[in-house]
């Protein structure tokens, strides 16, 4: 690697500090809602100044202007959440992006120059994880926590993605991932920056190993054809879905391993195929409306049930008042009748773990990213 860019991945992480928290230096001034649309709009801004120009991921300009788009909207709608959601997905895609444009013809066909900017990153990467771990969140809600945690969660194996692709293919194809990794850690800290204070009780979070191991279980039980061949992408997702929550409960990263645990949940319910009827789409309407208010009244943290219920109701009422599809109803129906029991189950105690009577083993699909 040549004097010229030896400094090329710290530099990108300074850009990524600016990048990512140029909100927050009034943050103190703001809520949460005001600072997320200060950065929704900021990287709109950015994708206009600067449209994506690299020919094979060209069309991520769209995918990025889509997320904050769906970002904007369900801001608009109050529905702070799963903004963030939408946005997460556009900071991860923009930066892996930036990373890719600002590096490309610098490492070209090197592994030498992509190790170097790697072993780099990976300093960073993991004092800024071990940092991470740190953190205070007395006066965050569970789903800021379980949001930032998540995303941090996701850094450290797309970094590990990142150099795998590069040694498989070429080695540029890992900076998009690696810039990828570097976007979560700052959306992780964006998140957990927000002006969002917790008004009520703390949700009772525990490790959630008993219910993540069951889940697993069910999941190897359905991996039979032919439901395993037709629907072989649901079962990546769910896997590395399981993979995920597991690393973070590992790690204590409670409110992170309940989202992903619940959104495993959500993918095993997406294996049924069947799809509700109209006279069951205006029950789950209702009980959608009802599930909301309830969510809001409670006196304890229920915000990472709200999180779901949020999801749901974007899929059920479009900006453009389009119909939802037949898999947002089907998504809509699980997770008011799979995800929200699962949850009120997690903040209960833990069942005592049953003994198995002989050895098993576990099966784990996984691609990168986590998807």
């Amino acid at each position: 690697m040549t004097t010229k860019n030896s400094s090329l991945v710290p530099l990108v992480a300074l850009c990524a500090t600016a990048f990512f928290f140029t909100a927050n230096v009034t943050a103190s001034a703001q809520d949460a809602a005001a600072q997320t649309k200060a950065e929704i709009e900021r990287l709109q801004q950015s994708l206009k100044d600067k449209p994506i120009a690299i020919p094979d991921i060209s069309d991520l300009n769209s995918e990025i202007e889509g997320n904050l788009s769906v970002a904007a909207s369900a801001l608009a709608a109050g529905q702070l959440y799963l903004s963030l959601e939408g946005l997460g997905r556009a900071e991860d895609h923009m930066h892996g992006a930036r990373t890719l444009e600002a590096e490309a013809d610098a490492i070209k066909d090197s592994l030498p120059a992509f190790e170097s900017e790697w072993n780099k990153a990976s300093v960073q990467l993991t004092a800024l994880d071990k940092s991470a771990r740190g953190r205070d969140w007395s006066h965050s809600t569970a789903a800021i926590r379980a949001i930032s945690e998540a995303a941090q969660g996701r850094a450290i194996p797309l970094l590990e993605g990142a150099r795998g692709f590069a040694t498989a293919t070429k080695p540029k194809d890992g900076l998009f991932y690696m810039g990828q990794a570097q976007g979560e850690t700052a959306f992780a800290e964006f998140v957990s920056r927000l002006n969002a204070p917790r008004k009520v009780a703390p949700a009772p979070l525990r490790s959630l190993l008993p219910e993540l191991e069951a889940l697993q279980e069910k999941t190897n039980a359905a991996f039979q054809p032919p439901r395993s061949i037709d629907m072989h992408p649901r079962f990546i997702a769910l896997n590395s879905t399981i993979k995920a929550a597991r690393e973070l409960d590992s790690s204590r990263a409670y409110a992170g391993a309940l989202y992903q645990y619940l959104e495993a949940v959500r993918h095993f319910g997406m294996l049924d195929p069947a799809v509700p009827d109209a006279a069951k789409q205006a029950s789950l309407r209702n009980a959608l409306t009802e599930e909301l208010k309830k969510v809001s009244a409670a006196k304890r943290d229920d915000s990472i049930a709200q999180v779901f219920l949020e999801r749901a109701a974007g899929w059920l009422n479009k900006p453009d008042g389009a119909a939802p599809s037949p898999d947002e109803w089907r998504a809509t129906q699980i997770v008011l009748q799979q995800v929200l029991p699962a949850y009120y189950a997690a903040l209960k105690p833990a069942a005592p773990r049953q003994e198995r009577a002989s050895r098993t083993a576990t099966l784990t699909l996984v691609r990168w990213p986590y998807t």
